[in-house]
């Protein structure tokens, strides 16, 4: 790391670059593992239609909504406790803290389920969509299935074992919902088919969830802990978090909504496959989003802040790295992304540019909150996922009806890099911490190089496969090449070097 930030000890520096180098690489195998979802993703919209397709979106983006609420901030609290109840070595809060997430959410969930069920037909109505009556009952358990295998899995990972989330969601995740979309399609291509698809695989992925947990904690502890007493501070912590976790999911799902009330289930098809594409960007940041969450907990638990400033901008230096070629590549090829879909996507052209930023700003700033949520300070979290959502709800109402999807795309940008922006001077004010090194200018420095190129290319040669292949490849030699010139930090340096010493071994 350069001289811009404080170092911690040696030893302490070393082991945290090492840990977060090999959970990243385990999360980036799940995440090349998740890279079968834009594939599942197309195949509906193709196999399927547009019109089921879009009402398929709808449906997914309130079970998303209902699995971050049904959580009810277990998630972040598996990050927090157990982290920091393994460091000190106290084993009773750590079976105590991890039984009282899991009942947590099982009992949220399940009445969220039960409520969506019970809730289909005015659903359906205020859509104008009937075939959602069948559907959002057989996709509602759903709910249950992904928040408690969401919970699991970051339980692992508050254990600081990431390889069972490539188990779970890098590969058995993505895999089963193709088969089942397959098999679904071959049955009749139809909303109630796939719901039954949808459903069945969320069910055979929470199953291999439980397994991946009793692994790493063992069968017996595991269930011991679900009789445990409660854990004394997980719930006070977890409930505001489940709130500002409900509020995130709202900021980052409420377009979909608007734009299915207000410009049908069609437009949300486009607006929906636009999103969907753009969230690679900001996949790199989630795939250090639990690895940098125990490290942050365990450090504000010792009171270790150069800790925390070594890790952060280390973590921020290679999500950023990642980020910026892939967010340039997108840009340029947006329209053949869209034609994956079909000739009637490629009118979403405009809006994905401003959600590539969008997502591009929540890549680059989005592993500072940790250092405020995992602080503690849950209630803080919680007011500014309530100001960005509330003003992301009502920016969509005033824009959507006007400007249809670029009024939804500009809506997520304004209220989401606030969120950021605040949320990173909250970081600084509250523990001196932030995740800005001058080594973050290489990486920019690069995507600029990597976008010229790319965009020359892609108006000079003649359109079809060979281009996009062209301005792929031509776009990461160049990006990687202006990095090399421009020279790697000490850590990526080591990384290199161990990866070459590993290769000539074999």
């Amino acid at each position: 790391m350069e001289n811009t930030i404080g170092s911690p000890p040696a030893s302490d520096r070393a082991k945290d670059a090492q840990h977060v180098a090999r959970s990243g690489v385990l999360q980036l195998l799940s995440a090349l593992g998740q890279g079968l979802m834009p594939v599942t993703h197309i195949l509906v919209a193709n196999l399927y239609g547009k019109a089921v397709f879009g009402a398929y979106q709808a449906a997914v983006a309130i079970l998303d909504l209902l699995t971050r609420a049904g959580q009810a901030g277990s998630m972040g609290g598996m990050h927090r406790f157990i982290a920091a109840h393994r460091a000190s070595g106290d084993e009773d809060l750590t079976k105590r803290a991890l039984g009282t997430g899991i009942r947590l959410t099982v009992g949220v969930s399940s009445l969220l389920a039960l409520a969506l069920a019970l809730l289909a037909r005015p659903i359906a109505h205020w859509w104008h969509e009937p075939s959602l009556t069948s559907a959002l009952p057989i996709m509602a358990p759903a709910v249950l299935l992904a928040a408690t295998t969401l919970v699991l899995v970051n339980a692992t990972l508050g254990a600081k074992v990431a390889r069972m989330s490539l188990y779970v969601r890098g590969i058995s995740e993505p895999l089963l919902l193709l088969v089942a979309v397959v098999v679904a399609w071959r049955l009749g291509g139809t909303l109630r088919n796939l719901a039954v698809a949808h459903v069945t695989s969320a069910f055979l992925v929470s199953m291999l969830a439980v397994a991946a947990c009793a692994r790493v904690f063992g069968g017996a502890y595991l269930r011991e802990s679900l009789s445990t007493p409660r854990h004394p501070s997980f719930v006070r912590f977890a409930l505001p978090m489940g709130v500002s976790d409900l509020m995130s999911a709202v900021l980052q799902r409420a377009d979909m909504l608007l734009v299915a009330s207000f410009a049908g289930l069609d437009a949300l098809a486009i607006y929906s496959a636009a999103e969907f594409i753009t969230r690679v960007i900001a996949n790199p940041r989630y795939l250090f989003d639990y690895i940098i969450a125990p490290v942050v907990s365990e450090a504000l638990h010792m009171k270790d802040r150069e800790r925390i400033r070594y890790n952060l901008a280390l973590a921020t230096r290679w999500v950023c790295t990642a980020c910026m070629p892939i967010a340039v590549t997108v840009i340029v090829l947006r329209v053949e992304i869209l034609g994956l879909y079909g000739s009637g996507f490629v009118s979403g052209a405009g809006p994905l540019v401003i959600l590539a930023i969008h997502n591009l700003i929540v890549g680059c700033l989005g592993l500072t909150p940790y250092v405020v949520a995992m602080g503690g300070r849950a209630r803080l979290f919680l007011i500014n996922n309530l100001c960005a959502a509330g003003l992301n709800i009502v920016l969509g109402l005033i824009l959507v009806p006007r400007l249809g999807l670029t009024g939804a795309a500009i809506s997520v940008l304004v209220s989401t890099g606030g969120f950021q922006v605040a949320l990173t001077i909250e970081a600084w004010m509250l523990e001196r911490v932030h995740p800005f090194t001058m080594s973050l200018v290489k990486p920019a420095a690069a995507a600029l190089v990597a976008f010229t190129i790319e965009a020359a290319l892609r108006r000079f040669l003649p359109a079809g496969p060979t281009r996009v292949t062209l301005v792929i490849v031509a776009g990461l030699v160049s990006y990687l090449g202006a990095l090399l010139l421009f020279g790697l930090a000490p850590e990526e340096r080591e990384v290199a070097r161990k990866l070459v010493a590993r290769l000539r071994r074999r």
